[in-house]
């Protein structure tokens, strides 16, 4: 009889532990708090289509090759009234091609309620001048709540907004999310009870110059996996893809995690010899912008260009500028660039390294 007993005790046991779990809006982030992430880009042989109930998701081989800290604010925070809850905020400052203005500051807006947390809105500071608000006429729906297994949803989102004495800029959005499974997710930074949600997103991009007409531009469809458990307030792991020519591409993997000093250390391998290099966030958000870091072992000529999928070289930030040896930085912006993957090439004197970057 006491066997009996102890067997079904650890039974209970189980089912509680592997218990579906429910996300709501007292789960996603309020002003001031804050989530630090790890960033890399791939999963090696791990697959992000396999889901389903009481799944366990192995992810705890993921190795970091950069980290950030990123804090939610209150519009009262921002230079203009904006109806937002929260804003993230994410400064990344280069110039546009082909038109010289610089846009920095980037922000994405954010509101959380009892039906749902979505986005409202973006900004950014034009020209070191003057903040543009990006109002959503409809929003992005990330999450429906209450999210559980099995929900399915969409909403359709656009906005559009005016750069002065210059274009039209506009794009509408479509989402289907998907919670497609529930269980146990491993990362570095821990164990969790999550749910999955698969995200589709398709996107089409309206530009209308002044002077010559306006014209849409399809952007690749993109696909998130997202894990969220609660009290997580963004997703403890997410997988992020685009298909390309037909193939689905995994362009980065982002996972919630406790700061690791490694990340930030800056090796050479013995076999580059003369400098090594490196690009980061890769893949780059909607607004393209990167950092290129190289370091010189000794003083060299330095060239950094940008190609696109055709072979085509469209942009030389760095061109035939002698540098100091040691680490260099340097900002490279692809914003006003299509969605896709390009190639990155850093040439000093005689030895050069490529990087495949993707563009979100």
């Amino acid at each position: 009889m006491k066997h009996t007993y102890l067997t079904l005790l650890v039974l209970g046991a189980t089912q509680l532990l592997h218990a579906q779990i429910t996300i709501s809006s007292s789960d996603m982030p309020a002003p001031n708090d804050s989530v630090r992430f790890s960033y890399t880009t791939g999963i090696g042989n791990a697959d992000q289509h396999l889901t389903g109930p009481a799944y366990l998701w192995d992810y705890s081989f993921l190795t970091p090759n950069a980290q950030e800290r990123v804090t939610f604010e209150t519009p009262a925070a921002f230079p203009f009234s904006f109806t937002a809850t929260v804003g993230v905020f994410n400064p990344s400052p280069d110039s546009i091609p082909g038109i010289g203005a610089i846009p920095t500051d980037f922000y994405d807006y954010f509101k959380n309620s009892s039906s749902g947390y979505r986005q409202v809105g973006s900004s950014f500071t034009f020209s070191f001048q003057f903040p543009i608000p990006i109002i959503y006429s409809s929003s992005d729906y990330l999450y429906r709540f209450p999210l559980q297994a099995g929900n399915i949803d969409s909403s359709d989102a656009a906005y559009g907004f005016q750069v002065p004495s210059l274009a039209y800029i506009g794009q509408e959005r479509h989402r289907v999310n998907n919670c497609d499974g529930w269980g146990t997710l491993i990362t570095p930074f821990g164990s969790f009870q999550t749910l999955r949600v698969k995200s589709v997103v398709d996107q089409t991009d309206t530009i209308s110059f002044d002077s010559t007409g306006g014209f849409a531009i399809p952007r690749p469809q993109l696909i998130e996996y997202k894990w969220l458990g609660q009290n997580s307030l963004v997703p403890l792991l997410q997988i992020d893809a685009q298909v390309l020519f037909n193939n689905e591409v995994i362009t980065g993997v982002t996972y919630q995690d406790s700061l690791r000093d490694s990340v930030f250390q800056v090796t050479v391998p013995e076999q580059q010899g003369a400098f090594y290099a490196n690009v980061y966030p890769n893949p780059a958000s909607s607004d393209g912008q990167f950092l290129v870091y190289y370091e010189l072992k000794s003083a060299s000529t330095v060239d950094i260009e940008i190609y696109n999928g055709n072979g085509q070289r469209i942009l030389n930030p760095v061109n035939q500028m002698r540098k100091p040896a040691g680490i260099q930085t340097e900002p490279v912006s692809l914003y006003g660039y299509p969605a896709g993957i390009y190639l990155l090439r850093v040439r000093a004197g005689a030895h050069t390294i490529t990087h495949r970057i993707v563009k979100q």
